[in-house]
């Protein structure tokens, strides 16, 4: 066994501490000047987001004929989603939605699918010396959720997100579609707030056997519909048809494990985990989960 001193690259990912300024940071420039080189975008000009708000992609963007599916067949589709994804799970939140929309289209991809794969790599030359801040605020665990309606232009499922930041920085999120379709934005925000839920119970309970202070995480919600179906057990019309499966988070406010509050929408980071923002949007969320 050797002492090697603090750790500098694990996994692909860097690490970088400031004593002096006590923080730490997070990033995987190297790994994504691999990628960018080996799918030849390296000199490519960058992007400001990973998909333009106008993309829709749908099944409809496959190909029509067996020599268009043929030439797809050439293209390293799949070999480029899991490069992202790789990217995406350990520092970069900010790709999450992007990566999970062109995932869905590696069985049957068309030339608009690759095209969107190729804006991620472009925007990600534009932004591969992005990090995760940590130290910036106290060891206190927050979370965000959000959800949009109707995203999936094929299923009609809306997309959930939910992100985690302890001292500043992200450490946790999720961007993935709805196993049912929402009837109303109410629905579709009170499913995304019962999956963020879940992860907060685990976190919470995470950082507790770490020995950080066992207060209830904070979790904010841009939807006041949402929140006082949460807090509200009355029978509801409109609402009879949601699974009491996900139910349970009255539960869980009842017994003050996690703070349910509202924020409002140009405050909410997990926005952009749930659908395509302009640059400027785009560029507010990731600096609030300590993305810089």
């Amino acid at each position: 066994m050797k002492d090697l001193g603090e750790a500098e690259h694990i996994l692909g990912m860097r690490i970088k501490r400031d004593r002096q300024q006590h923080t730490l940071h997070l990033s995987q420039e190297k790994y994504i000047d691999k990628v960018l080189d080996r799918f030849n975008v390296a000199d490519s000009k960058p992007l400001g987001v990973p998909l333009q708000p106008h993309v829709k992609l749908s099944k409809d963007d496959c190909p029509k004929d067996d020599d268009a599916a043929s030439y797809m067949k050439s293209v390293p589709y799949a070999s480029a989603c899991g490069s992202l994804m790789y990217a995406m799970v350990a520092t970069l939140p900010d790709i999450a939605h992007a990566v999970g929309v062109v995932s869905r289209f590696m069985a049957n991809l068309g030339k608009a699918h690759w095209e969107a794969v190729k804006s991620i790599l472009r925007y990600l030359k534009g932004t591969n010396n992005k990090c995760i801040c940590y130290g910036k605020d106290p060891l206190e665990l927050k979370g965000f959720c959000d959800s949009d309606m109707a995203g999936d232009v094929d299923t009609r499922k809306s997309t959930s997100g939910y992100i985690f930041t302890l001292a500043g920085g992200a450490i946790s999120w999720c961007s993935r579609l709805q196993k049912i379709v929402a009837l109303s934005t109410t629905e579709a925000e009170y499913i995304s707030a019962t999956e963020a839920f879940k992860e907060a119970i685990w976190l919470a309970r995470l950082c507790s056997e770490f020995g950080l202070p066992s207060k209830a995480p904070m979790l904010g919600c841009d939807s006041q519909s949402a929140i006082c179906l949460a807090k509200n057990a009355m029978f509801h019309a409109r609402t009879k048809h949601i699974d009491v499966w996900y139910h349970f988070i009255r539960e869980v406010l009842e017994d003050g494990l996690i703070t349910l509050v509202k924020v409002h929408m140009s405050q909410n980071p997990a926005d952009v985990l749930t659908k395509c923002l302009s640059k400027a949007q785009h560029q507010l969320c990731i600096q609030m989960v300590g993305v810089t």
